[in-house]
């Protein structure tokens, strides 16, 4: 027995005058040492409470960080346009950059000016050497960013300094940490010329090895896609394959569901995918579900073959009144177009918000095939710019 609670009864008899024995054997004096003594040895007595419990679940939903971090110009630009449609629930926003300017005028809940020492906030000069020395003059810094976070999306543009130098340096970390690391990356257009795309696939192979998932986005897809629209609509356009990864997984993540898809399912698909895909559809009316998945799986600015996918996510968000029949047809669109033995988990959202005749679909398709993305000897800069 805990030698706490022992005590020598005849010392005890003979300290206490005869009033405070029988205060000794109160009921409720008795009652309250009783429980002092259970709370010790098996914990609170209320820990199975309903509110216990939720605030033990809330403890741990909190736990599961997810940082969204563009580096550089486009990769700021990004989230300068996430924030300006109002952030992510769940994830926190991150600028780092070596252009003192450009970082000033960005909008994120966070941000880092890297190489202050080496650059003094003027930029990496379109040097990806520099770009990599000044991520790692604030090694640490970063480092203390990361840390703790569950899922790191990494956002760049390739080809020029502070993108393709330091964003593979940060995926890097990020990994070093322990963190999921999901990046999403631009190339550049065939106007820029052929040693800027040849810098910028250095970059890539780099940045790939570092990442457990990544998004190629060409530039040149944009022309093909956009011709007529305007330079800052173009580029919002490539912006937004960046905020349907981040908005996509983050909703898979934190967002509570009849069916669920957690963080230890994301983490199957993700851990080591290479090229994926990301794509976020919506549909309305009679024909919702095909057109949800349609717009989900055709992404005109992702140049990829899904056949060869080894695991795939899906989310559907839509009212209660979704059919069995609905979520039939929305899975069996994706797996009959994925590899026969590749990995499935579905879930999915009843949100009282959506209108009736509307449903959302999100879908991680991992271990894709990209051109970008095959060895360095084996792609044509010239095919990839005409495919």
């Amino acid at each position: 027995m805990d030698e706490h609670y022992i005590m020598n009864l005849d010392e005890e008899e003979d300290s206490l005058n005869p009033d405070d024995k029988n205060q000794t054997f109160d009921s409720e004096d008795a009652d309250k040492e009783l429980e002092k003594l259970l709370s010790s040895q098996s914990g609170s007595s209320d820990r199975f409470s309903s509110r216990s419990v939720d605030s033990f679940i809330q403890q741990v939903l909190q736990s599961n960080r997810i940082l969204a971090v563009g580096v550089g110009g486009a990769g700021s630009n990004a989230i300068n346009n996430i924030m300006t449609r109002g952030g992510i629930i769940g994830a926190t926003t991150v600028a780092v950059n070596t252009d003192a300017r450009h970082l000033l005028s960005t909008q994120a809940e966070r941000k880092m000016l890297l190489g202050r020492e080496l650059t003094n906030g003027t930029g990496a000069g379109n040097d990806p050497n520099i770009g990599r020395a000044a991520s790692e003059e604030n090694e640490e810094d970063l480092r203390e960013l990361v840390r703790g976070n569950d899922l790191v999306f990494v956002a760049c543009g390739l080809g020029k300094g502070t993108g393709t130098g330091a964003a593979p340096h940060v995926a890097k970390i990020a990994q070093e940490e322990g963190c999921l690391v999901v990046s999403v990356c631009t190339l550049p257009f065939a106007s820029e010329g052929q040693s800027k795309m040849e810098t910028a696939l250095e970059g890539l192979q780099e940045l790939n090895e570092y990442s457990n998932t990544i998004i190629v986005v060409p530039n040149e897809k944009l022309l093909m896609y956009a011709p007529d629209f305007t330079l800052w609509d173009a580029f919002k356009l490539a912006d937004d394959v960046l905020i349907n990864a981040v908005v996509g997984l983050t909703e898979l993540i934190v967002l509570p569901a009849r069916v669920n898809v957690d963080f230890a399912d994301t983490k199957k698909i993700l851990r080591r995918s290479g090229p994926a895909v990301i794509g976020v559809g919506k549909g309305k009316g009679e024909n919702r579900a095909i057109q949800a998945i349609t717009n989900a799986l055709s992404n005109p600015l992702l140049d990829v073959d899904i056949n060869s996918s080894t695991g795939s996510l899906v989310n559907i968000k839509a009212n209660k009144n979704i059919s069995m029949t609905e979520v039939d047809t929305i899975t069996t669109m994706i797996t009959d177009q994925i590899h026969p033995k590749a990995e499935f988990v579905w879930g999915c959202n009843i949100d009282d918000m959506m209108p009736d005749d509307e449903l959302a679909v999100t879908i991680v398709i991992a271990e894709v095939k990209s051109p970008h993305l095959s060895k360095p000897e084996e792609i044509s800069i010239e095919a990839l710019w005409r495919d």
